[in-house]
């Protein structure tokens, strides 16, 4: 989602219209009636067009013109009004019903991303498909035809413990492993790589109060979605984590900014959606401390299990590449 995808965007793009058009049809009236009404400019002897120059024309005037002057002006900034106040509408109360609730925490100097709900998500468009089922437990994983997959790390976890292993896959069609145990209540991962060590497909499982921590980790989150963001800064007893000073959750490329306000009880919101895979710089918007300036982040917008990134959630998308994927560098 980036910047111009947002609706704060359109909203501008709406509003720079209707300046522009008011612009023209203002100055141009200016300026022609400057040119026409200027002083030294012979008066018109008939009546019909006549204006003394510093006297307002109280003998004769047109009341239609002059009611059109203050009517249509009156409407459009009605229009605007509803035009914003719509937007606002739209960004801070949605219908949150089905939305993706998912906990921010601050502290100096990083974010944890505590999840409430559990999130299945895989890469799309690599020609890798993964299907786990945790029922059975039998891992089966297909390639498409020139797939450059060479080796398999599968990690998962039971009550015992965590177990990672590795899978040579070159030249294979399908990779099947029935051996392999998915507890949904434990963190999951398949992540494939080419020959030379490169990870070109992940699929993963976060359950429900696993934690994500930055800047090692990205807020990973479901696309085409209406995002619910609770921001906590308030500390927990015991916790020393937090000595209660205010920070701030940036998106930059998605012009969004959210506080975390030390002692609010009841935290803060933000609700996004976004509609595009890619990976999104974070930032800390508000002076914390002396580490500061690296209280940085990702957050990655990926598509749930067996879905694209393709619904339509009535902003426009942009024309250049939505993936923006950040690489070093408030709807």
């Amino acid at each position: 989602m980036p910047a111009e995808d947002t609706v704060f965007y359109v909203l501008y793009d709406k509003y720079m219209f209707w300046s522009i058009l008011v612009a023209i049809f203002t100055f141009g009236w200016l300026f022609t009636a400057m040119l026409r009404y200027r002083d030294g400019v012979e008066p018109d002897t008939t009546g019909i067009d006549h204006i003394e120059v510093g006297a307002f024309p109280v003998d004769r005037h047109n009341t239609k013109l002059e009611a059109m002057f203050y009517i249509l002006p009156t409407i459009l900034v009605v229009w605007l009004t509803v035009l914003a106040l719509g937007s606002n509408t739209a960004v801070w109360n949605p219908d949150t019903e089905d939305s993706f609730e998912i906990q921010i925490n601050a502290y100096q100097w990083y974010f944890e991303f505590e999840y409430t709900e559990p999130l299945t998500w895989e890469d799309t468009g690599t020609g890798i498909d993964v299907d786990w089922s945790p029922t059975t437990g039998l891992l089966s994983i297909n390639f498409a035809n020139g797939s450059n997959a060479d080796t398999i790390e599968v990690k998962y976890t039971t009550d015992e413990g965590v177990d990672k292993t590795e899978y040579n896959v070159s030249g294979m069609q399908e990779f099947q492993q029935g051996e392999a145990f998915w507890l949904t209540k434990h963190s999951q991962h398949i992540k494939v790589f080419d020959a030379d060590g490169v990870l070109v497909h992940t699929w993963e499982h976060i359950p429900v109060n696993h934690k994500l921590i930055t800047p090692s980790d990205p807020m990973i989150v479901p696309c085409d979605e209406l995002i619910d963001a609770s921001m906590n800064s308030k500390g927990i007893e015991g916790d020393d984590r937090n000595v209660g000073v205010q920070h701030a959750f940036w998106v930059p490329e998605w012009g969004m900014k959210e506080d975390f306000v030390p002692g609010l009880e009841a935290g803060t919101t933000l609700y996004f959606m976004p509609d595009d895979a890619g990976t999104f710089p974070i930032r800390c918007a508000e002076y914390c401390g002396l580490q500061h300036s690296v209280m940085t982040g990702e957050v990655k917008v990926v598509a749930r299990d067996n879905q694209t990134c393709e619904a339509d959630t009535g902003v426009k998308k942009s024309e250049s590449d939505s993936s923006n994927n950040y690489d070093g560098g408030e709807m």
